[in-house]
């Protein structure tokens, strides 16, 4: 910069409010230090920027993967998001594995300023003890141990939005309601287990653990077939299914569909996460969209006022909840859907 100053005749400070966009001066000042820096091909290094500053700019998404659409769409809402303007994104996928976790949570230290984690393998009693490098957002349920922590959480509906669906399954006539998800966890699929039987246990529906099916990995297409395909198998009597996430939906549909099932008019058939293929599948999918723009926003709103702050451990560990729409469509309903949105909470 101060060979910069030096051929433009002004001085340092006066080329740093020209390349930060701070302070004042005159068009033709910045035109005499921009004409100075492309002369001498002057280019910011945001590394040596964030050495000196102690920020760079820069936030990470840690993802349980990025083959699920939800996952994917998810994070381009991050991206886009107006709370992120300013911010370089960093995607991290830890494929699901508990030590990756652990690895990212506790090492990012200097090459971020702040995290958004998605919890998969680790549940609360593993990540809380971890020594969180950088400001960080959790999407999920908040555990009352955490309250003391300087942890933000999101939490999403994920409970609410299985209970509607569910709901809406009853209120179809259907009593005999199987579900394909996650194997008992930490991940949502254990509130939206909760969600279902919550709904039937309202509706006087009795739970039968014959009717639930888990499977290893609820973010894969193929899931939904296995899921299906063993369900079918077990010759249990079911007029309605509810899968955890559209893409077990979807596989699942093909299954009932090679063997002579007819969605809706013999199975009612409902996802979750409104992923862009549940509108294309045939029948298109009933489900719940969790508001991938909302919990976005909240998150990087919820990161950045924490970055922000001289010391982020002053602040004490927040929480915010979003809502959910409950789409529905031709895969649960004989009888057309006055709306897409039948319910909406907030």
């Amino acid at each position: 910069m101060s060979t910069v100053a030096e051929k433009a005749g002004v001085s340092t400070k006066t080329v740093s409010n020209v390349v930060n966009g701070t302070g004042s001066y005159s068009p033709e000042t910045e035109q005499r230090v921009r004409a100075a820096i492309e002369e001498l091909g002057y280019h910011i290094n945001p590394f040596a920027r964030g050495l000196r500053s102690r920020r760079t700019d820069t936030i990470a998404l840690v993802l349980p993967n990025l083959y699920q659409p939800f996952y994917a769409e998810f994070a381009e809402q991050v991206i886009r998001s107006p709370e992120t303007q300013g911010l370089k994104v960093v995607l991290e996928s830890t494929r699901g594995d508990a030590g990756r976790e652990r690895a990212v949570l506790s090492s990012h230290r200097e090459l971020v300023d702040g995290v958004i984690y998605v919890p998969h393998a680790l549940g609360p009693e593993q990540y809380l003890p971890l020594p969180f490098a950088r400001p960080t957002v959790v999407l999920g349920e908040r555990p009352a141990e955490a309250a003391q922590l300087g942890l933000d959480y999101v939490e999403t509906a994920d409970e609410q939005g299985a209970h509607a669906v569910v709901g809406h399954l009853l209120a179809q006539g259907r009593r005999r309601i199987a579900v394909i998800g996650e194997r008992p966890g930490p991940w949502a699929g254990a509130r939206r287990l909760r969600g279902y039987r919550t709904a039937l246990a309202e509706a006087g529906v009795d739970y039968d653990e014959s009717l639930v099916i888990g499977v290893d990995d609820a973010d894969l297409w193929s899931s939904g077939v296995a899921g299906a395909t063993r369900l079918l198998r077990t010759r249990v009597r079911f007029d309605a299914l509810f899968c955890f996430h559209d893409v077990v939906a979807v596989g699942a549909l093909s299954v009932l569909a090679r063997s002579g099932i007819a969605v809706p008019d013999d199975v009612a058939l409902a996802g979750f996460d409104d992923i862009e293929a549940a509108r294309f599948a045939s029948p298109p999918l009933t489900t719940v969209d969790l508001g991938r723009e909302s919990i976005a926003r909240t998150a990087v709103a919820l990161l950045r006022s924490r970055m922000d702050r001289e010391d982020s451990r002053e602040l004490p560990g927040r929480r915010e909840s979003t809502g959910f729409d409950l789409r529905v469509r031709a895969s649960s309903t004989t009888t057309p859907a006055p709306t897409e949105s039948g319910v909406t909470a907030r």
